[in-house]
């Protein structure tokens, strides 16, 4: 008998994307699936779409609630599935033909707790290969920081074993960094894992994503993710602590960002100033004390450095260029 895999959607106003989504599901060529999507409240015709799918196809489970965020969908799914392995998906992205097959091969060969994978980056109608690593590799995960990498911090993107995130749910109190904390959860319960050198979904990149524009409530957003993750985290191993501490650095760095650099309503030298600020708080100064446990791209990590050292202007540099490369 095949293993079952429970696939979770969470949906909310994606009439545009949802249907794709769905059918890259159920023309799977791996069929021993538990289809489980939750419309998060959609104000749109994303219920409608997902009923008729439903009426198509008895694999699919619908759950309709009011709109409580990500996180609140994806746990109505994670208590009710009945799957070996489990698998989220977001409802603008779609897999290809044989993704659920090719890791369910690979870990009957493995036997492993969580398989990641390479993903398509698709904007505007055109895909581009995304490869984290070089190669396929096995690690056990005491023996190797590789899962801490916060470049594959996403619940989308893996095939969890059920034993692995059992009992585990996402904090719907968070505002941001819900993924990171779960997966943290996650990963301290995992022995091993692999990783796939090849791209079995296609992730839609939106316009519209709000992780690039300003937002004057990003600080607070953060402050309980960070004080929480820290907590579970500061008494661990070196390569869960390295993990911490780069994920503040990320933290820190997005807060300057959208929280002060893309405020175009105040001046450069305003800028600055709130930047020092946010340099003062605790947690940062912790930050700047353990640059050395960072895992990040030395570009990002050259802004953690000048910002210790004062040269805030470096923050409104990169994120300047950042733009412009975008364009």
């Amino acid at each position: 008998m095949e293993k079952l895999v429970s696939i979770i959607i969470p949906a909310y106003n994606t009439e545009k994307y949802i249907g794709n989504c769905i059918e890259s599901v159920i023309k799977q060529t791996y069929h021993n699936l538990e289809v489980i999507i939750v419309n998060d409240g959609s104000e749109d015709n994303t219920l409608e779409i997902i009923t008729k799918a439903r009426l198509r196809d008895n694999r699919i489970v619908v759950i309709n609630q009011e709109n409580n965020g990500p996180s609140a969908a994806r746990n109505a799914g994670l208590k009710i599935c009945r799957g070996d392995y489990v698998f989220f998906l977001d409802s603008d992205d779609w897999l290809i033909p044989n993704c659920i097959e090719k890791l369910i091969s690979i870990e009957k060969k493995k036997k492993v707790d969580i398989i990641f994978f390479d993903y398509y980056k698709n904007f505007a109608g055109k895909d581009i290969e995304h490869f984290t690593y070089k190669k396929d590799f096995y690690y056990r995960v005491s023996k190797n920081s590789a899962l801490w990498d916060m470049r594959t911090i996403t619940p989308w993107g893996k095939l969890y074993s059920r034993k692995c995130i059992e009992g585990i749910y996402f904090d719907e109190q968070m505002k941001t960094a819900e993924d990171v904390d779960f997966n943290f959860r996650v990963y301290k319960q995992v022995k091993s894992a692999f990783y796939v050198h090849e791209c079995l979904l296609h992730y839609r990149i939106l316009e519209q994503s709000a992780i690039h524009g300003y937002d004057s409530n990003v600080e607070s957003k953060f402050a309980y993710p960070i004080k929480k993750i820290y907590s579970y985290m500061k008494t661990d191993s070196l390569e869960s602590l390295s993990a911490y501490y780069s994920f503040a650095a990320i933290a820190y760095i997005v807060i300057c960002q959208n929280g002060v650099v893309r405020n175009n309503d105040i001046s450069y030298t305003e800028k600055l100033k709130q930047i020092r600020s946010i340099s003062t708080e605790e947690w940062v100064i912790d930050l700047f004390h353990n640059i050395k446990k960072i895992n990040i791209p030395f570009s990002r990590k050259l802004i953690i450095f000048s910002s210790k050292i004062g040269l805030y202007s470096m923050m409104v540099i990169a994120a300047t260029i950042r733009k412009k490369l975008k364009k």
